[in-house]
């Protein structure tokens, strides 16, 4: 990712809090050819370092790339289209604030069928209505033969929150208006976290 200094996000907290809220991911992977699938995640924290897990199609093909091929997640947080009208500082032009966080690291095939079955109790878990272990034998069996789960263990991570911060303060407050003024309230939250605490 190309990161700007003004822009970039170190505390991990909050950038785990980003992937949690928006676990819907990219798992890009270019041993043997570029892949890319769309997949929901699931986070630990092992110390400062950032673990996901996740499964693929057993018939997708990156498959192939799951035994210690190196691999990127990204994940796209609250974003918005900037209009340069919204800024009282002109002229200036459009662009668009968003946060994002790229993990870089090695994927890890996860067999043992006992941890597979708790990594897929993680992935279902904000669904009260649904539970694993209740369902038929066979269905599991079906189900835990289609699919091939991994752990990616974050050895780089970026993450860039561009809320505006390389305008001054007047032109945030004026596009954080703007924005909930859009419905876009989740964006305009972002852009109000930069502004500097009231004298």
């Amino acid at each position: 990712m190309y990161l700007r200094p003004a822009f970039v996000e170190h505390d991990l907290d909050r950038i785990a809090a980003l992937i949690e809220a928006h676990s819907f991911g990219l798992l890009i992977t270019s041993e043997g050819g570029l892949d890319a699938s769309h997949i929901p995640f699931t986070l630990a924290r092992d110390g400062d370092t950032l673990v996901l897990e996740g499964h693929l199609a057993a018939a997708n093909p990156q498959c192939a790339r799951l035994a210690g091929g190196a691999a990127l997640a990204t994940f796209s947080g609250p974003h918005s289209y900037i209009s340069p009208s919204w800024y009282r500082t002109q002229p200036a032009v459009p662009t668009w604030d968003y946060a994002a966080v790229h993990v870089h690291g090695v994927l890890e095939p996860v067999t043992a069928e006992a941890t597979v079955r708790a990594m897929l109790r993680r992935l279902s878990a904000h669904d009260a209505s649904y539970d694993l272990d209740a369902q038929p034998p066979a269905f599991i069996a079906g189900m835990l033969r289609g699919i091939r789960a991994f752990r990616l263990r974050g050895t780089r991570v970026e993450a860039q929150w561009k809320m505006s911060q390389n305008r001054s303060a007047a032109d945030r407050e004026s596009v954080a208006a703007a924005l909930r003024s859009l419905g876009s309230t989740d964006v305009a939250a972002l852009v109000d976290a930069t502004l500097p605490p009231p004298a």
